[in-house]
């Protein structure tokens, strides 16, 4: 028969163990919805990981000092069988089905994920990926121009990256496709700023370089390893 020294320590081996399942399974659960606990410790969005700078930024952008992520699943019209997407692989498999069935159907957006303030629903950012057929030469006066990607567009509200992507998963031979992503904020900043277009543009390169090694682009399809956009003159 154990004595109560020995009890009283297995019974707290036991506790402790228990804890520790407890947390890796929560871990588990919010590295699939990106959930946060309290002061935000996570480092991915969009199943994309991110530096702390980028993570700082995406912080910055959302006015908060935690984050929340969750997959867009959005379906197209008539099409209610899709399957929702759980990764950043299934993602990929959306865009790359959707460029084998429609080619560049420039009106077809695919809804990546969108990033928010756990306290203030309102307070949000959403991402996406769009096929165009090309760059655009006379971008719209009140976006400014920046040299990441092919091209790289930008305002305190929205940011826009384009990218040519080599791989043989789109099977279209040696011809790049051009990819377009997209970053949206649901409730503008009220000026603009240099600061608010380099936080966007900061978040939107991590995910599309995060894209482009999924969809196995040649060279990363030309993205920086590491953040960098000097302004287009």
């Amino acid at each position: 028969m154990l004595s109560n020294g020995p009890v009283r320590q297995l019974a707290s081996t036991v506790v402790a163990v228990a804890a520790l399942a407890a947390s890796l399974a929560a871990c588990d659960s919010s590295e699939q919805t990106g959930k946060s606990k309290g002061t935000s410790a996570q480092t991915k969005l969009c199943g994309a990981n991110l530096s702390a700078g980028t993570r700082r930024a995406l912080l910055d952008a959302l006015g908060s000092r935690t984050y929340d992520w969750e997959w867009t699943n959005r379906r197209r019209l008539g099409d209610p069988t899709e399957p929702d997407q759980k990764s950043l692989g299934d993602a990929a498999k959306k865009l790359v089905a959707g460029f084998r069935a429609t080619g560049t159907d420039e009106y077809q957006e695919y809804p990546l994920c969108y990033a928010s303030d756990p306290s203030v629903a309102t307070t949000m950012i959403d991402l996406s990926f769009f096929f165009r057929k090309a760059i655009p030469e006379s971008p719209a006066s009140q976006l400014t121009s920046y040299k990441l990607g092919k091209l790289s567009l930008a305002r305190s509200s929205r940011a826009y990256l384009y990218m040519e992507c080599s791989s043989g998963k789109f099977g279209s031979g040696d011809e790049p496709v051009l990819i377009q992503a997209k970053l949206g904020r649901f409730r503008p900043p009220a000026r603009e700023s240099e600061t608010k277009r380099m936080e966007n543009l900061n978040v939107l390169h991590a995910v599309s370089l995060a894209m482009a090694k999924e969809l196995g682009c040649k060279d990363d399809a030309g993205l920086p390893a590491r953040f960098s956009a000097p302004r287009k003159t």
